[in-house]
């Protein structure tokens, strides 16, 4: 990421709250009519951006600067793709009602539960449907994105969200905000290619792939496990 680059370190927004997929069952028991996805905000830090705009514990995050938000991934993803001290507008649901609120991102504090940190038991033992290569989570490339990873506009392919770090493919050099062009020749246009491509791939297969990182493009090989 930029200010990986620039800082030797990634710099984070921070929001300061802990949130988790809004399931069909939650929205039920919250008697959420119409509303089926979004991120519910479980715990706020004390002056934390969150807490001083006026957003609450129950409340459901929806949007983001327009933006829908369609889980906890998608939240923690998108505000840490941001820089502290951008200024955005959250969409929540608020018992029913939609309502939106101002506020200016911080920084993520060194050792900051991340922003949408699952903290759904049940959830986290479903598998993560944009999670391949044995634990690597990827995400289309959106504008806001783009825009946040200062990435040029002929570079194609999916943003790798989130990875484990004891991972092959950690450990081979990938790192989150890298984002994977192409895979055994098959250029990527989104993550549903690349969920496709890897069902196809038979164990301990070597795979090839073209990845941008840190402004230029290299070829990285990996082993499936």
């Amino acid at each position: 990421m930029q200010s990986l680059r620039e800082k030797g370190r990634v710099i984070r927004g921070y929001i300061g709250a802990t949130v988790q997929t809004l399931t069909p069952e939650l929205a039920d028991a919250m008697k959420l009519k119409g509303q089926p996805t979004g991120a519910l905000v479980g715990e706020l830090e004390p002056n934390a951006p969150a807490t001083k705009a006026g957003i609450k514990t129950g409340d459901v995050i929806t949007a983001i600067n327009g933006k829908k938000i369609s889980d906890a991934r998608e939240l923690r993803l998108m505000v840490g793709s941001m820089a502290p001290g951008n200024s955005v507008q959250i969409e929540i649901n608020h018992d029913g009602q939609s309502k939106r609120f101002d506020l200016q991102l911080a920084e993520m504090p060194a050792g900051a539960a991340e922003e949408g940190a699952e903290t759904s038991a049940e959830e986290n033992a479903q598998p993560e449907k944009t999670t391949v290569f044995g634990g690597v989570a990827v995400t289309n490339i959106t504008d806001d994105i783009r825009t946040a990873l200062d990435l040029p506009k002929d570079v194609q392919g999916v943003v790798i969200a989130d990875l484990d770090a004891q991972s092959p493919a950690a450990k081979s050099g990938l790192r989150e905000g890298d984002v994977i062009q192409v895979v055994n020749k098959q250029p990527l246009k989104s993550a549903k290619d690349l969920l496709a491509i890897s069902k196809k791939l038979k164990p301990n297969e070597k795979i090839l792939m073209r990845v941008y990182s840190q402004g230029r493009s290299s070829y990285v090989a990996l082993e499936t496990k």
